[in-house]
């Protein structure tokens, strides 16, 4: 009877332990979220207060291969964000007699769009392809004096990510043939990445 108590107790310890396990990797891993329209939304909104019909516009048209957000999406994604205290936003009236949401940026909105504008992407070809396009489309228009410095930094850090990359794979033994593959393929899309990031911006590293 003792043993059988002792064993559904050590059952029950077996499952929390688990669950603690479980919760703690799901928080792991929901802190690296994937890049998102809202940081762009918010750099917008540093230039002047916009309607969420004019953030649609601009979005279509300089970053629509980029984002492919539907105007449900950004409306969605302007009420998260006024819901967290970055946006504010206010009825008008429009020219048509037809109410219109302003959204204006919160101090603390102001300050998550410049950090977010100004800090370089970490080097993943998935989230530079986002994140990228969008930041020098923003920097261009609204700081042009310091895209040069910004995209010295984001070079910096695609360098950085490669000779890690490359570091990575040499500590990986030759027997270990899936593990080289996996990291071969990153280490290729990085060298890939940093090919076209050099000859994209080569004019302005030149400084033509």
């Amino acid at each position: 009877m003792t043993f059988v108590i002792l064993f559904g107790c050590f059952g029950k310890f077996i499952i929390v332990i688990e669950s603690v396990f479980m919760k703690n990797s799901i928080q792991k891993t929901s802190s690296y979220r994937s890049p998102s329209p809202e940081n762009v939304l918010l750099a917008l909104l540093l230039e002047t207060p916009r309607d969420g019909y004019q953030l649609n516009q601009i979005l279509r048209r300089e970053l629509g291969h980029v984002w492919h957000l539907s105007q449900s999406q950004l409306y969605a994604t302007l009420r998260r964000l006024e819901a967290r205290g970055w946006v504010n936003g206010e009825e008008q009236e429009s020219r048509r007699g037809l109410p219109r949401r302003i959204f204006t940026l919160s101090e603390v909105g102001r300050q998550q769009a410049l950090r977010w504008l100004m800090t370089p992407s970490r080097c993943a070809v998935q989230i530079i392809r986002l994140e990228l396009p969008s930041r020098v489309f923003l920097i261009q228009r609204l700081f042009p004096a310091q895209l040069q410095d910004f995209l010295d930094r984001q070079h910096k850090v695609i360098q950085e990510g490669l000779y890690r990359l490359r570091a990575q794979l040499e500590r990986i033994p030759f027997d270990q043939t899936y593990n080289r593959m996996a990291v071969e393929m990153r280490l290729h899309q990085t060298r890939a990445l940093l090919d076209w990031f050099e000859q994209t911006f080569n004019s302005i590293f030149n400084g033509g």
